[in-house]
């Protein structure tokens, strides 16, 4: 489910090293790569939420949890530094098809 965009015109490929250095100074179970796409993925217990570019140029904001903590954790973290559009529902991948 994707939660949140930053909302930014710039290339994903220009905000990734900040972005992905602001996540690794904040949380300690990072992982990360570009491969036409850019993506990071946070853990935390059994929870992961997943910052990409699969469906959007743009990062989005993603989580397999209606009602986890850390994608509410990352979203109050990212909006000290970026501007986020925050979903008011959030909004099912194309490959889900139901909460």
């Amino acid at each position: 489910m994707i939660f949140a965009e930053i909302a930014s015109d710039v290339s994903y490929y220009d905000i990734y090293p900040k972005l992905l250095q602001l996540v690794q100074q904040t949380f300690s179970n990072v992982e990360s790569g570009v491969q036409g796409d850019a993506w990071i993925w946070i853990y935390e217990g059994e929870e992961k939420v997943a910052l990409d570019t699969f469906t959007s140029m743009r990062f989005q904001i993603k989580s397999d949890s209606l009602n986890g903590f850390l994608v509410h954790k990352v979203i109050s973290k990212l909006r000290e530094h970026y501007e986020l559009y925050i979903y008011d529902e959030p909004e099912l991948e194309g490959h889900e098809d139901t909460f």
